[in-house]
Formats: C-alpha cells, structure tokens, sequence
C-alpha cells in the first residue's frame, strides 16, 4: 500500500528516479526508502544538518513556540539525522535560553531532564500553548486600544 501511495507523493526529478526502476525492481517499502534516502539525502547534506541539529540555540528574541518549532523543523529537514528521542530532547533543552530552563525545571518540579521524553515534552506542549495564549492575548489587548486611551495607572502617572 505504502508503495502505491509513494507514487502520489512525486513529482518531476522524484518521479523519473522512481520510474528509473523498471520491472519491479523495488518490490518492499524498505528497499524504497533505502534507495531514496541515498538519492535525495546525501552524505555530506546530513552531515551539515546534523552538525545545526547538534548545536542548535535559542536565539535572543525567540518565544518557547517559536524555538520549538525552529527545532522541529531542522529535524524534519534531515529524516536521516539518526538522533533519538531522548537526544533530541537533550540538543533542544540544552540550546534553551537560561531562563527558559529555568522556567522548564521550575515546571517539572525538578530538573525536566530527569523526566521520561513523554513527560517533558507533554511539559514543553503545555507551556508552548500557553505562550501562544500570552501572545494571543497581549496582541488582542494592543489592537484593542486606541491612542488616546490610558489606563487609570497611566492617567494617575500622567
């Protein structure tokens, strides 16, 4: 089945490479995903992408949801990077801001690295979805406003 559905996901270059094998020559999905994984996925092109995988950080300005995101997306750019969940976890955790870590250990009651990689990314899913609150919220409240409104405080301070 996974054979035949391959086929719908190709297209130009994809789809020559894959007709290239006349005669049923791929007759398991394990002997499609070799060949295609060697094709489109070079040696030297996973090397690079594990090497950013490796040593990925937050940058300065980066929420929780878009760190997290960033992380998933390089990983998903190399299907080959051969990290394993709890390594993945690891890179990610240690790439954290400070006080990103901080927040995440405070969390999970203790280091979040002792938690399973169930437990801390549930932890992870949790605070991106109340990020994605706080933002929706704060960016709501600016919009909401007009110039000449002050709240009480600031007409106190005014």
């Amino acid at each position: 089945m996974r054979l035949s559905l391959f086929l719908f996901s190709l297209a130009g270059e994809a789809m020559r490479w894959l007709h290239s094998f006349k005669g049923n020559n791929l007759k398991t999905w394990e002997e499609v995903v070799e060949k295609f994984l060697k094709k489109y996925f070079a040696k030297s092109k996973t090397a690079e992408s594990k090497a950013a995988i490796s040593s990925f950080y937050q940058f300065p300005d980066e929420s929780l949801s878009e760190v997290l995101e960033r992380f998933r997306s390089l990983l998903r750019k190399t299907p080959t990077h051969g990290f394993s969940e709890p390594i993945q976890l690891n890179i990610f955790i240690n790439g954290l801001r400070l006080q990103f870590m901080q927040l995440l250990d405070t969390s999970a009651g203790g280091k979040i690295k002792l938690k399973t990689p169930e437990e801390a990314m549930e932890l992870i899913e949790n605070m991106v979805a109340s990020d994605h609150a706080i933002l929706h919220d704060r960016t709501h409240v600016l919009t909401k406003r007009s110039l000449l409104e002050l709240s009480s405080q600031d007409a106190l301070l005014a």
